[in-house]
């Protein structure tokens, strides 16, 4: 009669085949039974594929990556995803204004932007309080900014008196310099702005897109070219190759709100196929490749459209009809927008059709909408009228604030009232 085979007995590459079956929360668990299996799932092996499927944590994107403050390792994404799903966050209101603004905000490295009225503020994540270690750049500010691109050491600002402010950030020390200025770059508000290797793109509300030479070289007050959209210019992006640029507008012309145009010639490349609503403006868009472009904007969806076809290949509502201001990505699998009710962010995983979780990011006074955020692997960066929030989803003791359960059940509960009223 053979000695019974035991589990911890087993050569550790065949215990490595037979927890690769396991689910997160098994190995956690399997990891307390002793030392043996504490040291093998311990190590990254176990890890790598199920680091690649969740949400948020995947860190699957360089570009994402480049914004993670810090990077989360391996056995600890699929702990700070769950979080991110079931509501588990310590709330923290970094910055807060008396004045009402419609603010901006831009996530780069350990630095996370916010522009509001005649303000320009960087907040060092490292060093909290973060208020306290704030960069404040207010020189040569005469006019509210309205969107501002940080890439490199430059940061441009589009202004509601039709200017663009260019600002070089020190090497050596955290001073930002003025650089130069373009006074009259267009006729009124400056309602988008980016920046390639090669130009510099701006768009306004008196309906037209224009192309200027980039920043390192002199910067003339003649620009390179300008497409006239005939309508108010909300939003525009350059896709990662640099060859082509998103441009959204309010919808209320003849022309589709979404048009595709190329920067070498200028011209409009790609005609996206779609039935547009009169009024169906595209307030944010996020190129999460060269062939995938999300946008979102008054129509309250979420919309991902793939360039090699021009179509729109999927569309995600927003769960309470609200309009969307504005629009992040892990360029992988994520997406949170936020929204016009309450301080109200959604999270979104683009291989589901429902909605992960939502944040609201102010319960004292819920009116606002959420006019700019961002995010990495394990916070959450939301600008209101009057605050400027961060909600950290990397703990072990939090409290779950599972609102998407709360919203689901109000929906049955009136349906069932819609159904007793039929009745």
């Amino acid at each position: 009669m053979t000695d019974a085979w035991r589990l911890d007995t087993l050569p550790s590459d065949v215990l490595i085949l037979i927890f690769d079956y396991c689910h997160a929360f098994d190995l956690v668990r399997l990891s307390e039974v002793c030392t043996r299996f504490y040291d093998i799932i311990s190590e990254d092996t176990l890890w790598i594929k199920k680091s690649k499927q969740p949400v948020v944590t995947n860190q699957a994107a360089k570009t994402f990556r480049e914004r993670c403050d810090p990077l989360v390792c391996l056995r600890k994404k699929w702990h700070v995803s769950q979080n991110w799903q079931y509501g588990k966050y310590e709330k923290k209101v970094l910055f807060s204004h008396k004045i009402k603004l419609m603010p901006w905000v831009q996530l780069t490295g350990d630095i996370l932007w916010w522009s509001g009225g005649y303000q320009l503020r960087g907040f060092k994540r490292s060093k909290p309080p973060y208020e306290r270690n704030s960069i404040l750049v207010s020189n040569n500010i005469r006019s509210d900014i309205c969107k501002f691109i940080v890439r490199n050491e430059c940061i441009i600002t589009g202004h509601r008196d039709g200017s663009l402010q260019f600002r070089i950030k020190s090497r050596c020390n955290e001073r930002i310099d003025f650089y130069c200025s373009i006074d009259r770059a267009h006729s009124c508000d400056v309602n988008a702005v980016d920046e390639t290797s090669k130009a510099i793109i701006s768009g306004s509300g008196d309906g037209t897109v224009k192309i200027w030479g980039p920043v390192g070289q002199r910067i003339l007050n003649l620009p390179l070219a300008t497409i006239n959209i005939a309508d108010r210019v909300w939003s525009l992006s350059a896709d990662p190759t640099s060859k082509r640029v998103a441009i959204g507008s309010a919808g209320n012309s003849d022309n589709p709100p979404l048009r595709i145009f190329d920067l070498e010639c200028y011209s409009e490349c790609d005609i996206l196929k779609h039935n547009w609503r009169r009024g169906a403006g595209v307030l944010d868009m996020v190129w999460d490749n060269p062939h995938v472009l999300l946008t979102c904007g008054y129509d309250t969806y979420i919309r991902k459209w793939d360039m090699r076809t021009g179509t729109c290949v999927y569309s995600w509502p927003d769960p309470t009809d609200a309009t969307l201001y504005c629009l992040s990505s892990d360029y992988c699998y994520s997406m949170i927008a936020g929204t016009q009710f309450n301080c109200k962010t959604v999270l979104w995983d683009q291989r589901q059709k429902n909605y992960v979780q939502l944040y609201f990011l102010n319960l004292c006074r819920m009116s606002s909408p959420v006019y700019g955020l961002s995010f990495d692997s394990s916070h959450l960066y939301g600008a209101t009228d009057q605050h400027l929030v961060e909600l950290t989803f990397s703990g072990y003791s939090y409290k779950e604030t599972n609102y998407k359960e709360i919203l689901n059940y109000e929906q049955v509960r009136l349906n069932w009232n819609n159904a007793n009223w039929t009745v």
